[in-house]
């Protein structure tokens, strides 16, 4: 007992410290990571399991280590922030991989990439002609951002001159049978407002799933009862 005691403070402890420093990194994805920030969370894992399964690891010395290694990643985020020369040495270039429906043999060179990722790269982005593509780009994060050439492109509306509703966001002011009083107030409902809301809808929230509004305070209720209909029929 007194050994599984151990073990799972070790792990409380090194999941703590690992989540002080994802927060302190802040929102950022896999792909959105440069290579030293991409080595230094590798190396993060790496130290936090050895912590967690090794009991003959002294656990101030790997809390320590976990802090330090994220304290780097902390600096040197801010450094290609404020220094670009930092940023350009951290972070890999765009690149030019097809320009005018032509493809850059260089670039794929470059990145040891086979044409046949690059065109699977462009299947996915719903490019399956390459003589459309004005310019595709391989970001930093590996991804590939397309332009088709402009007479590929689709129509939009101040193309045409024609006028279109505004776009509708829809938040959710009830959820589970429960009124999100915050939600509302910052929708711009006044207290008075929102108690109204409530006696007008006391008999239905608590049966109410999740309860969408509008800017024009129009609701799309989602009741807890709804079914599938059976409309794929085999």
């Amino acid at each position: 007992m007194e050994t599984l005691g151990i073990t799972l403070f070790r792990v409380v402890a090194g999941m703590g410290v690992l989540l002080v420093i994802m927060l302190a990194i802040g929102r950022r994805q896999l792909g959105e990571l440069s290579s030293f920030d991409f080595l230094t969370s590798i190396t993060i894992g790496a130290v936090a399991g050895a912590l967690i399964v090794d009991p003959r690891i002294e656990l101030a010395s790997s809390l320590i280590a976990l802090l330090a290694l994220g304290g780097m990643q902390l600096v040197f985020g801010w450094l290609s922030i404020k220094i670009r020369p930092v940023n350009h040495k951290l972070n890999f270039k765009p690149l030019v991989m097809v320009q005018n429906g032509q493809i850059i043999k260089e670039s794929l060179r470059k990145v040891h990439m086979p044409v046949e990722t690059l065109l699977q790269l462009l299947r996915e982005r719903d490019v399956f002609d390459i003589t459309v593509v004005e310019l595709a780009v391989l970001e930093p994060h590996g991804r590939l951002s397309v332009l088709k050439k402009a007479e590929h492109l689709p129509l939009t509306p101040c193309q045409v001159n024609f006028n279109v509703t505004p776009n509708s966001v829809l938040v959710p002011v009830i959820l589970e049978g429960k009124l999100q009083e915050r939600v509302l107030a910052d929708m711009g409902l006044s207290p008075q407002q929102i108690e109204e809301f409530r006696c007008q809808h006391v008999s239905t929230i608590n049966n109410v799933f999740i309860a969408f509004m509008d800017q024009d305070k129009r609701l799309h209720v989602i009741h807890d009862d709804a079914r599938e209909c059976n409309v794929f029929l085999h």
